[in-house]
């Protein structure tokens, strides 16, 4: 009974788009649709499809050719994506997302529409996820071997017809075995109506893209409350409502939201620098960290008489910029006291007077400070002018993140025709930003982290 209860809901509440796309090659940043086909289906049957080569504007990968049997040839008269994305925007609008692998699909589907100008939102499914849990234990997931193992026949492999059609009857296989109700518990993606906000409805979060970028919680009166980035917004919003309960904060600003907006950034780095100079800019009420914050004291490297570096506490200067910035006195040396904690630095002062009986202190001396430079070239980036270049929104084009003399600058957009050799025109397209404290420790954990992401130095 519960199965078919399962059977019902669906019947009854969603339409689902099943759709394959063929490509030029296998990333989605980079590569162009050369085939789709969709077929709409009520949760029962098929009562929609659709069909066609898209001429990708690209050459096709000779393997990707030989392995789909689309050529240059075939696709050059076909008509190009911008032709065919109105078609392809309404039989999916409304639908679920559904196909073997959907993430590759609707990637790849979302930066077409994303070179349009458009944000292609939907709810996703992907019956090789599904089929782990509905149908566990199978040698191979792949959509050949799957559906030879369970009876599907699949014609015209490795194209979007074909494809597609097989998906199609495997979903259906998927809905009728469904005895745990995976397939809905996949669709709710922990979006329960009891965890939203009581002035959010349901269709706000659904519409909110699973995409890189930050997110704004709005009060009755329009006003910015709380600010958060995430590499999916949607995923991070459905969250952040799941653990507010948890807390009296939480709460009480769960009580103010009356509208989520939200901007793309393309990346995850881009969107940690967007959400930080707007904290700073537009201070809401329940952010506390990345607030704007006064700094008046740093840490200075010095010297002391008897020629060994040291750290110390000291008021800003116009003309030297401290090693670390503080905004108390009291934080700056916590700072000092911290370095020369860890770093083992306090024991020379208690050697100098024997260093120096002994005749060794300029010795030594050389030594601790070959440590302490050694040390400040931590507070540094590897290399002090560089650009660190990151996915963009639109995906014939990559966001450029300024640092120059170890000073953040900012980051823009350049179109990828435009090449990355003339550093002149990389500067040009930067947007000036504020370099602070929050930042350094973004682009440093960031570069630590990602050690493969592109960076042009100069």
């Amino acid at each position: 009974m519960k199965n078919s209860g399962t059977k019902r809901i669906f019947t009854n509440t969603f339409m689902f788009a099943i759709l394959d796309t063929e490509t030029t090659g296998g990333k989605p940043i980079d590569d162009r649709i050369t085939e789709i086909a969709i077929f709409i289906h009520n949760g029962k049957r098929v009562v929609e499809s659709f069909s066609t080569l898209i001429n990708p504007c690209r050459k096709i990968d000779p393997f990707v050719s030989g392995m789909t049997g689309i050529t240059n040839e075939m696709v050059a008269d076909a008509p190009k994506f911008e032709e065919v994305a109105q078609k392809i925007w309404e039989l999916t609008e409304g639908k679920i997302f559904v196909a073997h692998n959907a993430r590759f699909d609707y990637g790849m589907l979302r930066n077409e529409y994303r070179r349009l100008g458009k944000i292609f939102t939907r709810k996703q499914l992907c019956t090789v996820k599904l089929a782990r849990k509905i149908i566990p234990g199978m040698q191979s997931y792949s959509l050949g071997k799957l559906c030879d193992d369970i009876g599907i026949k699949l014609n015209n492999r490795h194209r979007a017809y074909g494809d597609a059609e097989a998906t199609v009857l495997l979903f259906e296989k998927l809905l009728l075995n469904d005895r745990k109700e995976v397939i809905r518990t996949e669709l709710n993606e922990g979006l329960e109506d009891n965890i939203l906000p009581p002035n959010i409805n349901r269709s706000k979060v659904e519409h909110l893209p699973e995409e890189p970028g930050v997110y704004y919680f709005l009060d009755q009166s329009q006003k910015v409350i709380y600010i958060g980035k995430s590499s999916n917004i949607y995923k991070r919003v459905i969250s952040h409502f799941s653990n507010d309960i948890k807390t009296e904060k939480g709460a009480r600003m769960k009580e103010r939201i009356h509208e989520i907006s939200y901007q793309l950034t393309g990346s995850e780095l881009v969107a940690m620098l967007v959400e930080s100079d707007e904290i700073k800019r537009k201070m809401p009420e329940f952010n506390v960290s990345q607030r704007i914050k006064k700094y008046r004291q740093g840490v200075f490297l010095r010297t002391d008489e008897h020629g060994f570096y040291y750290f110390k506490a000291e008021n800003l200067k116009a003309d030297e910029a401290p090693l670390l910035k503080a905004t108390t006195p009291r934080v700056a040396n916590k700072m000092v006291d911290d370095l020369n904690f860890r770093h083992n630095l306090r024991a020379y002062t208690t050697l100098i007077s024997k260093l120096k009986n002994l005749g060794t202190l300029e010795q030594f001396a050389a030594s601790h400070n070959e440590k302490i430079e050694s040390l400040i070239q931590t507070f540094y980036y590897e290399h002090p002018n560089f650009f660190i270049v990151n996915e963009a929104v639109n995906p014939d084009e990559r966001t450029l993140i300024w640092v120059e003399n170890n000073e953040y600058k900012g980051f823009g957009n350049i179109n990828i025709q435009d090449g990355f050799e003339d550093i002149e025109l990389l500067k040009e397209k930067i947007t000036y930003k504020k370099d602070n404290p929050d930042i350094k420790s973004i682009l440093r954990a960031w570069l630590k982290k990602n050690k493969k992401t592109m960076i042009l130095k100069y």
